[in-house]
C-alpha cells in the first residue's frame, strides 16, 4: 500500500515547501511517503515535471455540468447568465467544447506518468450547495456521468487506473450498492476502481458527533457495499464532522463567478482534518487499497508533516 499526500503547484504550496528548507523529494523522504497525488486542474502540462513523484493525478472536477450535457438551456442560463460565463467554465457553449476540455485535462495529467487518475462523480449548482434541494438524483447523475466518461475514456492508456471518487453531492455517494454497481457496469473501460474519500462520505451524515461515530458509519457503509468494496483501490483519508455547519449554513444564492465565497462554504463542509482515533484502522480491515492519500488542510508544511505522521501512525494500530 503506497502512502501519498495531495499536492498542487499553486504559488502558496510552492512557497510553503520552500520555507521548510527541503525539496518536495526531501519532504516525502522525511515522512516516509511514496509520492504525491498531483492535483491537475488545467488543460496544459505544468512547467516543471512531477513524473518522478506523482503516483496519482486528480483530474479537474466540473461540479455543475448535467444541464449542459442534457442541453437544458433554460436552467443553464439561470446558473450562468451569459455565453461568456459558459465559455469561462466549460471552454465553450456546447458540450463538445467541454468534452475537449476534459480530454485536454486528461492529457495534461498523463504527462506526469501517474499510475492512476481520480475522476469525481457529482453534480451540484451553486444555489444547491446552499439550499441542499437538488434537481437531480444520484441515479440520474451517475447514469449521465458514465456517458460523459465513456466519451473521453479513449484518452486513457489501458495500464492507467481510473478511480471514481465519491462525493456528498448528488452522484456517486456509495450509499446505494445497487446503484454503485450499475454505474461501474456502464463504464466502458476495464482498468477502473473506486477512490473512497472518507471525508466526503462523512459529509453525507450530518448527525455524526464524533470520530468514533464517523468511523463506525464508514465501516457500515463499506459492509453494505458487499463485494463492491473490493473495487476500492484508493482512499483519500481525512475526517470531516461538519453537521453543525451544514445545519446552520447561510441560505444564499451565489454565482459561479464568486469562487471565494463558494470555496469557503465548501471548505466549511469538507473539513479535511486528520483522524486522531486509532479505530480508523478498522476501515482497513474491510478494504485493501493500493493507495492511501493524506488529504489534509494545514497552515504550513511543518504542521502538515505532524498531521501526516500522526495519521500514518494510526494505520499501524
Amino acid at each position: 500500500m503506497k502512502q501519498l499526500f495531495n499536492y498542487s503547484t499553486v504559488p502558496g504550496y510552492e512557497e510553503a515547501i520552500r520555507r521548510t528548507g527541503k525539496s518536495l523529494e526531501d519532504y516525502l523522504a522525511m515522512l516516509g511517503l511514496d509520492g504525491i497525488e498531483l492535483l491537475v486542474y488545467r488543460s496544459e502540462p505544468y512547467m516543471r515535471p512531477f513524473d518522478n513523484v506523482a503516483v496519482g493525478a486528480h483530474l479537474r472536477s466540473w461540479s455543475c455540468w448535467y444541464d449542459l450535457w442534457k442541453n437544458n438551456k433554460d436552467r443553464l442560463y439561470q446558473i450562468f447568465r451569459s455565453d461568456d460565463a459558459l465559455r469561462d467554465y466549460y471552454g465553450g457553449t456546447q458540450k463538445r467544447a467541454w468534452l475537449l476540455q476534459i480530454k485536454r485535462n486528461i492529457q495534461a495529467a498523463l504527462i506526469e506518468k501517474p499510475e492512476y487518475l481520480v475522476y469525481r462523480v457529482e453534480e451540484v449548482s451553486p444555489a444547491e450547495q446552499y439550499s441542499w434541494n437538488f434537481d437531480h438524483t444520484n441515479a440520474e447523475v451517475m447514469k449521465m456521468a458514465a456517458r460523459v466518461f465513456n466519451r473521453v475514456s479513449d484518452q486513457v492508456p489501458a495500464d492507467t487506473k481510473v478511480l471514481f471518487e465519491n462525493s456528498w453531492w448528488p452522484g456517486l455517494t456509495l450509499q446505494n450498492a445497487k446503484q454503485t454497481g450499475e454505474f461501474l457496469e456502464k463504464i466502458k473501460f476495464e482498468n477502473i476502481g473506486l477512490m473512497l474519500d472518507t471525508g466526503h462520505l462523512l459529509n453525507t451524515n450530518p448527525d455524526l458527533q464524533s470520530e468514533r461515530e464517523g468511523i463506525d458509519y464508514i465501516c457500515r457503509t463499506l459492509k453494505n457495499l458487499g463485494e463492491l468494496r473490493h473495487y476500492i483501490k484508493g482512499v483519500h483519508l481525512s475526517c470531516s464532522l461538519s453537521g453543525e455547519y451544514q445545519r446552520q449554513s447561510p441560505q444564499m444564492i451565489p454565482s459561479l463567478e464568486n469562487d471565494a465565497r463558494l470555496l469557503s462554504h465548501v471548505c466549511n463542509i469538507d473539513q479535511h482534518k486528520p483522524f486522531t482515533d486509532s479505530a480508523v484502522a478498522k476501515i482497513f480491515e474491510l478494504i485493501e487499497p493500493d493507495y492511501v492519500v493524506h488529504v489534509l488542510y494545514y497552515d504550513d508544511f511543518n504542521q502538515l508533516a505532524r498531521q501526516i505522521t500522526e495519521q500514518k501512525q494510526l494505520l499501524k494500530a
